[in-house]
């Protein structure tokens, strides 16, 4: 069984999007770093567009 059969949700860009942020901003708050989360946000958008462009397909 592949990852993505086992996890269909990791073919939603808008849930990778939302897990990889929260869990980048919690990190960064336990270090007492305070990072705006939209900034976050639009690190890991551009990352995933950048996924989708190398063929990685995500659903919307």
């Amino acid at each position: 069984m592949k990852l993505f059969e086992k996890y269909a949700k990791l073919r939603h860009k808008t849930y990778v999007t939302s897990v990889i942020t929260k869990s980048v901003v919690g990190s960064m708050a336990l270090e007492n770093q305070q990072v705006p989360k939209a900034q976050v946000n639009a690190i890991v958008a551009s990352l995933l567009q950048e996924a989708e462009l190398r063929g990685r397909p995500f659903e919307s």
